[in-house]
């Protein structure tokens, strides 16, 4: 007998290890984004015009973190990296303050993809243990597992029968997963605010790339604004 489990997601998960001076200012910038909007559970820097962390020199050394795991993580679709430029399009802060939570409410971030990235990058700068927060990622709608009706006679969840996956959240560490892939978080109720930095990225060519690149999303510099 032969089960084969094809068209895996790939999701990418590290713990980094920012030096005490390189967390602490990205630490000051997050802390200071919370004081600027102190009534809310959930503050999302893409809706509070806060979105280029990436520009910001206290992000710099999580930008070079993230470009080489990314590669490492490219490197698992087989991809040569060599040829690839990676932008980011947004970066934003992401702040639960559990003190002002509402207890009717299941989520902190509502299901939801991001069509305009290719990649999306989590950092947790800041967390409490098995305080929720969870990441959640699910299957496409269309994926075959929707299609089986065999849930009600379910006794194991396998790798077969997944149709989501949940993350803890962890200082320090990074989740990196395509962005078209729906994705929540949930109700974080822990004794200290929960603090994250999100990227969205976009995979181009290097400039003026040659060869071959009818499916390749051309690098902005070769564009032309009309």
């Amino acid at each position: 007998m032969s089960i084969d489990y094809w068209f895996p997601t790939v999701v990418y998960t590290e713990i980094l290890e920012p030096p005490e001076e390189d967390y602490q200012l990205m630490l000051n910038y997050v802390e200071d984004f919370h004081s600027q909007h102190p009534d809310q559970y959930t503050i999302t820097g893409d809706v509070e015009n806060d979105y280029q962390l990436a520009h910001k020199s206290e992000f710099n050394w999580l930008n070079n973190e993230l470009l080489q795991h990314c590669r490492l993580y490219l490197e698992a679709y087989g991809l040569c990296t060599d040829n690839i430029v990676l932008f980011s399009s947004k970066a934003w802060p992401v702040v639960c303050d559990p003190e002002l939570r509402l207890y009717d409410t299941r989520r902190v971030i509502e299901p939801h993809t991001h069509p305009n990235a290719h990649l999306s990058a989590i950092f947790y700068l800041q967390t409490d243990k098995d305080s929720g927060g969870e990441l959640t990622l699910h299957a496409s709608p269309t994926h075959p597992i929707r299609y089986v009706p065999f849930s009600p006679f379910l006794e194991r969840v396998t790798l077969g029968s997944l149709d989501s996956m949940e993350y803890k959240p962890v200082k320090n560490q990074l989740i990196i997963f395509p962005s078209s892939i729906e994705h929540e978080v949930a109700l974080y109720y822990g004794d200290n605010n929960r603090y994250s930095i999100t990227y969205d990225l976009i995979i181009t060519g290097k400039e003026n790339l040659e060869g071959d690149n009818e499916m390749c999303t051309i690098n902005p510099k070769n564009w032309m604004e009309l």
